[in-house]
């Protein structure tokens, strides 16, 4: 696995994407100063456009991240169960805004809690059963007078 250790962590990197010494470096630098873009290309020595940079680099970005937030679902998920422990010393504005980036974190990842729509109604059949057929007996008789 390639990619640098963030947090003790290694952080993949799509095997057919061959990157450059430069383009790792950026990489690494990303992940260790907390996302910023700029500081990260001084420290990979890029002098290019930022966005040019950002669109080549766009899927591996979005690989890492995803798996940088993966390894911080452990933390998401600990933080929501010492909030059951609470005990009363951390102030509840202070709580809730954990409890909430830590449930996002765990959405985001795909660890959540699942969602069921149970749909019923009532169908009401449309039959209407009407009497049998009565055979009726018509004889037709035609009277002209005898004119044609």
């Amino acid at each position: 696995m390639s990619g640098k250790a963030v947090a003790g962590t290694a952080f993949r990197t799509d095997p057919s994407r061959k990157l450059t010494e430069k383009q790792a470096a950026f990489l690494d630098a990303l992940f260790e100063n907390g996302g910023r873009v700029g500081e990260a290309m001084k420290t990979a020595g890029y002098n290019a456009s930022r966005s040019s940079l950002m669109k080549s680099l766009r899927e591996e970005i979005a690989a890492r991240t995803k798996d940088y937030l993966a390894v911080n679902g452990v933390k998401a998920a600990t933080r929501i169960v010492e909030g059951l422990d609470a005990d009363g010393t951390t102030p509840l504005n202070q709580m809730d805004m954990r409890m909430k980036a830590a449930e996002s974190i765990l959405d985001r990842i795909g660890v959540s809690k699942k969602q069921t729509t149970e749909v019923t109604g009532q169908v009401v059949h449309g039959v209407v059963l009407l009497p049998a057929k009565k055979e009726v007996d018509k004889t037709i008789t035609i009277d002209n007078g005898g004119e044609i």
